[in-house]
């Protein structure tokens, strides 16, 4: 909206617009007539607005014609501010309405990110090396150093390739856009090696992949088949892998959508797929982030991050379908197991991407008891388990058979009194900012320690 003030006459209309376009004129000391007409007015034109220094400005939302200023003095004074047309691109396409052809509109909705200030935090991230699970204490590989994620396949304990993925997975939402957006830089562009960084695990992706020839790849995995398609990065001027750029993947998914991959927010490679295919481009959107490094055959590589997010376009934050569990034990007991639950490594043979985020724990007693409640990722943290799977669409798996917990291969959670004949509950009353999320592998485990008859139950979301 550009606003300029104008050069008057005393002895002649001049024109105060460039377009017809909206206006707000004011004036700031002596009378100002304001006339619209197609052509210049004469002087004595008798159709006109009076515009003071005293009034109010003058605002024509609409015109049709053109405006046109005469002063009435030497000390006339007028500002005029034009709303000037501005192109609004709806997209490309034909369907950039509803049904009732208002305009459709995309709002991002975070669905995950990440930052590696002091650590590689294991509850959000799993540092995988040489195809086994470590910590960052082992994984020396695999660092937070001066605030970056850093991978380097020249760590002593590292074989072949030290990777990160994000324990969450967060899920494509249908008829939403899809973002990936990161921040990278790539020391040892010119080694043997290979780099990965985008949404992956072994069996899916989409990502962008640097290879022992030097050259950037827009890369397509499905049922841990990888297609790779050669970017051309000549007309980023200045370009240069082994500094700071930023990356983004966008897509449509819909099982046959088109993937769109961006290099400092300019794309750079299109893969159109539309019409293309006779199976889905993925079999699985619901995709981890995740970085790789693997070591050439004769040099390192490395790789450093600044940080990372996943985003729907126009989505929500994530849905989750209701579940639970109930046991029953008895007996005097010191942290007996009474109700477990299991989210499975796979389903049908695959990665389980279907993460759940933990509501409530019930408890009630016969007796005074206290009942602690536990989170592993090791399956012998249990004695005496039989995880059978809970049905009805869900697949996680439910045990009331253990007959003895092993702390050593748990982590408390929490603990709370349970009075006798009496029930006590523990939830989170902030679902909707504090996360706990149960992955593939993760277990949550109620026990109870003393001489009663205790029930227990243990409530859930489950993203299907």
């Amino acid at each position: 909206m550009p606003t300029v003030s104008v050069n008057l006459s005393t002895t002649e209309y001049v024109q105060v617009n460039s377009g017809l376009n909206p206006l707000i004129l004011q004036s700031h000391r002596d009378t100002v007539r304001i006339a619209l007409n197609e052509t210049q007015p004469a002087r004595a034109n008798t159709v006109f607005h009076t515009l003071g220094g005293d009034n109010a400005p003058l605002t024509f939302n609409s015109i049709d014609t053109n405006m046109w200023a005469l002063a009435m003095s030497d000390e006339s004074s007028l500002t005029v501010s034009e709303l000037t047309s501005v192109n609004v691109k709806q997209g490309s396409g034909d369907l950039v309405t509803d049904a009732w052809g208002v305009a459709k509109s995309s709002i991002p909705q975070s669905l995950f990110h990440g930052l590696w200030t002091f650590d590689i935090p294991p509850l959000m991230w799993h540092i995988i090396m040489d195809g086994s699970k470590v910590a960052e204490s082992v994984a020396n590989g695999a660092s937070s150093v001066n605030g970056a994620l850093t991978l380097d396949t020249s760590g002593a304990n590292v074989v072949t390739d030290i990777e990160i993925h994000s324990r969450r997975h967060p899920r494509y939402q249908p008829n939403r856009g899809h973002l990936y957006s990161t921040a990278v830089i790539l020391p040892d562009t010119g080694n043997d090696g290979e780099v990965d960084f985008g949404l992956f695990n072994d069996e899916n992706g989409v990502f962008f992949r640097v290879k022992a020839d030097g050259l950037l790849y827009a890369v397509r995995r499905s049922n841990s088949v990888d297609v790779e398609y050669l970017i051309d990065t000549s007309n980023l001027a200045g370009f240069d892998l082994t500094l700071g750029n930023v990356y983004d993947i966008q897509y449509q998914w819909r099982g046959v959508g088109n993937y769109n991959f961006y290099i400092n927010l300019t794309l750079v490679y299109a893969l159109t797929l539309l019409g293309t295919l006779s199976a889905l481009s993925i079999e699985n959107p619901a995709l981890p982030a995740g970085y790789k490094c693997t070591k050439g055959a004769t040099q390192d590589v490395s790789l450093l991050a600044g940080c990372v997010d996943i985003t729907s376009e126009n989505g929500t934050v994530g849905r989750e379908q209701y579940g639970s569990a109930v046991g029953t034990q008895s007996g005097n007991n010191t942290d007996h197991p009474v109700v477990s639950i299991y989210n499975p490594l796979t389903i049908n043979g695959k990665i389980n991407t279907r993460d759940l985020k933990l509501a409530r724990i019930t408890a009630s007693s016969t007796a005074r008891c206290t009942v602690k409640v536990w989170k592993s990722s090791d399956i012998t943290a249990l004695t005496g388990a039989a995880f059978v799977a809970r049905g009805d669409g869900s697949f996680v798996e439910v045990d009331t058979a253990a007959t003895a917990l092993v702390p050593l291969n748990a982590s408390q959670v929490t603990e709370f009194k349970v009075p006798a004949n009496g029930s006590e509950f523990v939830d989170n009353p902030s679902r909707e900012t504090i996360d706990f999320f149960l992955t593939h592998g993760d277990l949550i485990i109620v026990t109870y320690t003393g001489n009663a008859e205790v029930d227990a139950v243990i409530e859930w979301g489950e993203e299907i």
